[in-house]
């Protein structure tokens, strides 16, 4: 420089100098009249390299001396996913910010297909959760997954987000997947704005059935004391049939609910019922408890095969059962 050297000539120069993160070379440069926001390669300013190295020591002096943060490096391309990912680094200021003087939509989703929303969901951050809806974020629009399906983990997230969502209809699954999750209290909410008991997961899974498969006892008796959930109304078979495939040690507490509460031991579902599992099982005591207390045994009900309950006692020569089925047999 003191030889002559004609900075015109090296536009990139001064970001050159940011760039290797060489504050002296930065501050001789700016002495010797260097343009703080020249380009290099018309596209990088200094400041924005200072920003992206983390050089507050450069990113200060730059603007001490004229750079201006309002000049663009370039034609930035859209950032749809910029708030999902200051809600992904736990940065509620950055997410503030940008909503309320960004410009930035808070239901654009990043590369993944993840909105703001999903990804507080999914951090269960509250704060964020409560920031985004204030600012528009919409629990009907899909980012990981459909944000209420997501929310039933958390009863807190799932009280916030529930007012504002439009047609819980249109997530069936949401309920059964609350019991898949073991949270009584976000099926509490669901039930009170409005999810039938009866909602299906995929048009398979019902909450009763799922109830009883993972041995969430608590929230069996709740659907079937409270929340009216029907006792023959199959899922992934008859609840009765799951309750008897998810007996343990002889305990039939969830067994006897169901017939308490009407569940018939002879209704079939893909040609298979309770009757027909407890004979298959070899349990005397089991079979005794269904036809003693499920109203009798229908002796005509039949599986895929053709063969009736009492032909398949009789193919065993189990002739407990058989005398037990013919004392209870319904007329």
């Amino acid at each position: 420089m003191a030889r002559g050297a004609d900075v015109r000539k090296t536009p990139g120069i001064m970001e050159q100098a940011t760039s290797i993160n060489n504050i002296d070379s930065v501050r001789i440069l700016l002495q010797t009249g260097v343009d703080p926001n020249s380009k290099k390669d018309g596209i990088y300013t200094p400041l924005c390299s200072a920003i992206r190295d983390n050089r507050g020591d450069i990113f200060a002096l730059l603007l001490a001396n004229g750079a201006n943060p309002n000049v663009m490096a370039s034609e930035p391309p859209p950032a749809p996913g910029i708030v999902e990912m200051a809600v992904q680094v736990n940065n509620g200021e950055a997410a503030q910010w940008l909503l309320e003087h960004g410009g930035a939509n808070p239901n654009d989703r990043n590369a993944q297909g993840h909105t703001a929303l999903t990804t507080a969901i999914r951090d269960d951050r509250v704060d964020l959760l409560t920031l985004l809806l204030a600012h528009g974020a919409d629990p009907n629009q899909r980012g990981q997954d459909w944000p209420v399906c997501m929310a039933v983990r958390s009863p807190t997230l799932l009280q916030q987000l529930l007012p504002a969502v439009t047609d819980l209809s249109a997530h069936k699954g949401v309920m059964e997947m609350a019991v898949l999750a073991n949270q009584l209290d976000s099926i509490k909410l669901l039930l009170a704005a409005g999810a039938s008991v009866e909602y299906k997961n995929g048009g398979v899974f019902s909450p009763l059935t799922t109830a009883l498969r993972e041995g969430h006892e608590d929230i069996v008796r709740f659907l079937l004391n409270e929340a009216g959930a029907d006792p023959n109304a199959p899922g992934e078979h008859l609840p009765i049939v799951k309750a008897v495939r998810r007996c343990h040690d002889r305990d039939f507490k969830m067994i006897e609910l169901l017939l308490e509460k009407g569940a018939d031991p002879n209704e079939t579902y893909r040609e298979w019922n309770a009757v027909m599992e407890a004979i298959e099982n070899r349990d005397l005591g089991l079979l005794q408890l269904l036809v003693e207390k499920g109203g009798g045994v229908d002796l005509e009900k039949r599986d895929e095969t053709g063969k009736s309950v009492m032909q398949m006692v009789d193919a065993s020569g189990w002739s407990e059962a058989t005398q037990l089925l013919l004392d209870n047999a319904r007329r």
